[in-house]
């Protein structure tokens, strides 16, 4: 018995010295992070990388990865080996506005006052696609599509909204609660002018340690589950 006890011991102290490799769209940074500090509170150790889902799908066909947090409709269409999915929760669209600019709904974006909308490159982020969506399908787009202005990622539209330098961006929920405290507000956008955005973790064919596996298993559990939805998950 006391062989096996030490055995096990053995097992579970080699599964968290093993490194786990993640990564994750930007717009997913803080609670991806927090979620990963809770795991890593159980002596597990980890690398982690976040960017738009080009940037990371490149890093993975180059074995740099194990799991991608990302959108799964995205993910699917990648050139990627993915052995399974595992849903996380569900990405919603906002139209985020700066401190001192006040907007009461989407068609204020017509207002001559808003001179400046950001929003992610809608190739190569979820955000900027789903924010193409709805401009489109609310008849939006070709009336404000001079004041947009393209940048890569969530996080990037976040900055210039906090700064001022635009009135207006399009991200997601979960990074606008991130940073509520430095935003003058937003706008839920509704679910049906948009593609649904379904938030998973895609296991890649590089994912064979027990140190991998445990964190799949971590990402069902009550503690991370709590975090994803603290932040519109």
């Amino acid at each position: 018995m006391i062989k096996k006890l030490l055995l096990l011991t053995g097992l579970t102290l080699f599964a968290q010295a093993e490194t786990v490799k993640i990564a994750s769209v930007a717009g997913y940074k803080k609670p991806v992070m927090e979620v990963i500090k809770a795991f890593e509170k159980k002596g597990y150790q980890t690398e982690s990388l976040f960017g738009n889902m080009q940037q990371i799908i490149h890093q993975a066909q180059n074995g740099a990865i194990e799991i991608i947090i990302g959108d799964k409709a995205f993910l699917e269409k990648s050139p990627l080996s993915i052995i399974t999915y595992q849903s996380i929760g569900k990405g919603k669209v906002v139209l985020a506005y700066a401190k001192k600019t006040s907007l009461f709904g989407i068609s204020d974006l017509k207002k001559e006052d808003i001179s400046k909308i950001a929003m992610p490159q809608p190739k190569k982020a979820i955000y900027g696609t789903a924010g193409e969506e709805f401009l489109r399908n609310t008849n939006l787009y070709s009336e404000i599509e001079n004041k947009l202005y393209i940048v890569s990622t969530v996080p990037q539209v976040v900055a210039y909204l906090t700064t001022g330098e635009v009135q207006a961006g399009i991200i997601n929920l979960t990074a606008a609660l991130a940073n509520k405290d430095k935003l003058g507000g937003y706008i839920l956008i509704d679910e049906k002018s948009y593609s649904p955005i379904e938030i998973t973790a895609a296991k890649l064919s590089k994912c064979q340690s027990h140190a991998c596996e445990d964190f799949l298993t971590f990402l069902s559990s009550q503690t991370a589950q709590e975090l994803f939805t603290k932040y519109g998950l």
